[in-house]
């Protein structure tokens, strides 16, 4: 949006339908670049390697950039046509977007390589290199080349020792939002507990963990609130009558929150970290990402980590009145929420990526 708004054309494509009215929601166009109809299982069935699941998570970790990489392998040809339609001065994708450096180097353009989260992708790399071989030996190469530019989001204390130079860049929360009622913004006690475990409760059927995670925080006096998507609300209000529950927007209801209770979602530890929220963080112990994700924070002294089996109602609400009583917690927290407010905003950015599409053609060059 940075771009566009600095007047440029911003073209977004989408390996799956799924995302398409996510991306047209915030205004942007979507290109459709698969068959409708194919979705990740067919696309995996056509593998058996790729129907494997790996239960160490290291290695599921691995596993997971073979997953990426044949999604966004099945997305080139029609990358290519429609740069043919519509050439692009320069291409940037996510940590998975494995399609964009292969496209920016066929196209000789720039590629920016832009970061989701705190997490370091480097297994994820090695298996989508895997995976990719076939695609990468077409244009004469055996890995990835390194991006032009590397868009980083985390807060700098919690980037790793060995992180690669980048262009750092503040995150800024945004939600699919709603028309707002005053509880959504307003806490109606002291302390307020919010707690969420994404958007899939209906879909996974995952009533039975939430409703355990918010009964068994006991704080005294303490409201909880629980943003669920509309699908998940009916399930939840059977189980729970007095809990406050609904589509919030995460952006709008985690700052009046003194913590917020989640499962280690990427975006819901960053909207947490912007706003200064400590957190109280149950990882999926086969998720390597999650729990590595969680464990920079809980060093940073900035949340609780608990692995599902921990967080009974004795241990969550005990995590959660430590995080309520002992200051450090929102200290920590608000520390990091500073290192992020002060990092250079996206339209910064964007007259950075303007530098380089500029200036890079004269480089390569020479």
């Amino acid at each position: 949006m940075a771009l566009r708004n600095s007047g440029h054309q911003v073209m977004v494509t989408a390996s799956l339908d799924d995302m398409i009215p996510t991306i047209a929601g915030v205004g942007l166009p979507a290109i459709r670049t698969t068959d409708p109809d194919l979705g990740p299982r067919e696309i995996f069935a056509r593998d058996n390697r790729l129907l494997e699941i790996p239960e160490d998570p290291v290695a599921r970790e691995q596993q997971s950039g073979h997953w990426y990489g044949r999604l966004e392998a099945v997305t080139l040809d029609a990358l290519v046509a429609f740069a043919e339609d519509w050439p692009p001065d320069v291409i940037i994708g996510g940590m998975g977007s494995y399609a964009a450096p292969l496209l920016a180097k066929r196209l000789g353009v720039p590629h920016v390589r832009h970061g989701w989260d705190i997490h370091d992708p480097h297994l994820v790399d090695l298996g989508a290199t895997e995976e990719l071989q076939p695609e990468l030996a077409e244009l004469g190469l055996s890995e990835f080349p390194e991006p032009d530019m590397t868009i980083d989001i985390t807060p700098p204390s919690l980037r790793l020792p060995d992180a690669a130079p980048a262009q750092m860049m503040r995150w800024i929360p945004g939600n699919t939002q709603c028309l707002l009622e005053p509880w959504m913004y307003k806490r109606g006690a002291d302390t307020r507990i919010g707690v969420t475990i994404g958007t899939g409760v209906a879909r996974y059927n995952q009533y039975d963990f939430l409703q355990a995670i918010v009964e068994n925080i006991s704080v005294p006096d303490a409201e909880v609130v629980v943003p669920i998507t509309e699908d998940s609300l009916p399930g939840l209000r059977d189980r729970l009558k007095n809990v406050l529950a609904g589509w919030i927007p995460l952006d709008i209801v985690a700052p009046t929150c003194d913590v917020l209770v989640h499962q280690s979602g990427g975006s819901t530890m960053m909207t947490a970290l912007s706003f200064g929220v400590p957190q109280v963080l149950i990882p999926d112990p086969a998720l390597h990402r999650a729990n590595e994700m969680a464990r920079r924070i809980v060093e940073a002294g900035a949340g609780i980590m608990l692995t599902p089996e921990e967080a009974t109602s004795d241990v969550l609400a005990k995590s959660c009145q430590e995080i309520v009583s002992n200051p450090k917690h929102a200290a920590a927290a608000r520390s990091l929420a500073r290192e992020i407010a002060a990092l250079p905003l996206p339209s910064e950015v964007a007259r950075r990526i303007e530098w380089l599409v500029h200036t890079e053609p004269a480089r390569r060059r020479d």
